[in-house]
């Protein structure tokens, strides 16, 4: 079953910022896995842990770009910039990816300078991330097909 129904496809189809994700997630994802290389490099020898941090900071900047532009989508498709019932699950758990990677920030800015401390926060932070991409990547799958029969069926009762 399909998360639109016919008008919100075509809102859908309609958004700028639909592109947007659609350019935007592949690419937070290669960051992802450019960065995660990295902390789990630093996690295990210990070099080069300022680079890892520039990593984490450039995955952290982008999640917040996703995550702001994808309110934008989820307004122009659902009528609601965040938790529309449609994502609710999917809202709720970027909202814990988005706190995850905050409370990075947070403990950066505090000055905790110990780096295994800092690479198990990140390590949970980018969990997090990894099972809400999934969330996101299955409803993508889901609703590909329904979406586009709905559209038909639309068109074909006009």
């Amino acid at each position: 079953m399909s998360s639109y129904t016919a008008e919100q496809y075509e809102r859908r189809t309609k958004s700028k910022w639909t592109m947007v994700q659609i350019i935007g997630a592949p690419i937070q994802l290669l960051v992802f896995l450019f960065s995660l290389g990295f902390v789990i490099y630093t996690f295990i020898t210990g070099d080069l842990f300022d680079f890892t941090n520039a990593t984490v900071m450039v995955k952290i900047a982008f999640l917040y770009f996703m995550c702001i532009t994808g309110m934008f989508w989820e307004k122009d498709v659902f009528d609601h910039y965040y938790f529309a019932p449609q994502f609710f699950w999917e809202d709720f758990v970027t909202t814990i990816v988005m706190v995850a990677h905050t409370i990075y920030l947070v403990a950066l800015i505090a000055g905790v300078r110990d780096h295994q401390t800092l690479l198990i926060l990140v390590l949970i932070a980018y969990s997090s991330y990894l099972f809400n991409a999934a969330q996101y990547v299955l409803k993508f799958l889901r609703n590909r097909r329904p979406a586009k029969q709905a559209v038909a069926v639309a068109v074909e009762s006009k």
